[in-house]
């Protein structure tokens, strides 16, 4: 059975869990009781992969990383790569954490990035946003605002943004309701 083995260079990774050999080892030969490799009923199977280029990035390992990296501003820790965002954020509108209530410095900073990830979602243009793009931002918006940020301007842009992406969508069922009676 083994001399059979082909030899072949294969890609891993999570989306190619099906690369390699499966037919090299048959399950009969596995288990079996006199030459298999069944012991105490568990197998123990060890493995040394030669690794030849690595494609991509371990994001859970630079996240990691980056969390030990954090930094301060106006209170909130802050990755190096949000600092200018947070510091323009303060710029613009000094009082808007003057009434957030949360202590623990992971609350603060989970608020934190729905604000950021909020205020980015609201410089895309209306028409690459969905309606549940837009009833998401509402609802992150609302919880933000409980839990004591001061956010008039941003849900001012917001109704603006859902506004225009309403009329952009009336428009569109004006155009497909006109295509719809040509056709008939």
């Amino acid at each position: 059975m083994f001399r059979d083995f082909i030899e072949g260079q294969c890609w891993f990774d999570e989306n190619a869990t099906s690369k390699g050999f499966s037919a090299m080892l048959p399950l009969t030969k596995l288990i079996d009781v006199k030459d298999g490799f069944l012991m105490n009923g568990e197998v123990k199977v060890v493995a040394e992969v030669g690794v030849l280029e690595v494609v991509g990035r371990s994001d859970v390992l630079v996240e990691t990383l980056l969390l030990h990296e954090s930094i301060d501003v106006n209170g909130f820790q802050v990755l190096p790569s949000q600092v200018e965002s947070v510091k323009s954020l303060f710029e613009k509108h000094p009082d808007i954490a003057s009434k957030f209530r949360p202590k623990n410095p992971h609350l603060r900073t989970a608020y934190l990035n729905s604000l950021l990830s909020l205020t980015e979602i609201l410089c895309q243009s209306p028409e690459e946003l969905s309606i549940d793009d837009l009833a998401n931002a509402y609802s992150t918006l609302t919880c933000l605002t409980k839990a004591g940020f001061k956010l008039d301007w941003l849900e001012k842009k917001l109704k603006e943004v859902g506004e225009t992406r309403v009329q952009e969508i009336e428009e569109e069922l004006k155009d497909m309701t006109a295509l719809l009676e040509f056709l008939r």
